[in-house]
């Protein structure tokens, strides 16, 4: 799915596994706005964490979650990764800046190829939990 500007009010598509969208932007000669309004996000977050000064050639990410949803957005530069599923249908991505991946639950996901200035934030519908991490993509059944 290519990124749309009706993502940016509505990212509620949950029940359709993983997708990529665009959140909205405004730009000026003062600079540019991002904006997520979270009532058109597809769960409450309830944690917020950002990813920046990623080492070249490293990945991040690497795991799934039995509860937690995230919204995986670009803030400055660019990323690619990709998601799997119970079947292992993957879906993969490059995510600009104010580009966006929602990742369901159980659903592998792996962030690589961060530009230098790469910063990315992530927002979680559960609080930090080591015990609901899936550590390889062939637990995502159990």
């Amino acid at each position: 799915m290519s990124p749309t500007e009706a993502d940016a009010n509505n990212m509620n598509h949950r029940n359709n596994g993983p997708y990529v969208g665009k959140l909205f932007t405004h730009s000026d000669e003062r600079g540019s706005l991002g904006v997520a309004e979270f009532s058109g996000l597809p769960f409450v977050p309830k944690r917020f964490f950002w990813l920046h000064a990623v080492s070249e050639g490293s990945t991040r990410a690497s795991h799934g979650h039995r509860e937690c949803e995230q919204l995986v957005f670009v803030q400055q530069g660019t990323i690619s990764g990709f998601t799997l599923d119970a079947t292992n249908s993957r879906m993969s991505f490059e995510l600009g800046v104010a580009e966006f991946v929602y990742v369901p639950t159980r659903h592998w996901l792996q962030l690589e190829n961060f530009s230098d200035t790469a910063v990315v934030g992530v927002l979680a519908s559960h609080p930090f939990d080591a015990d609901e991490y899936i550590d390889s993509p062939d637990e995502l059944n159990s």
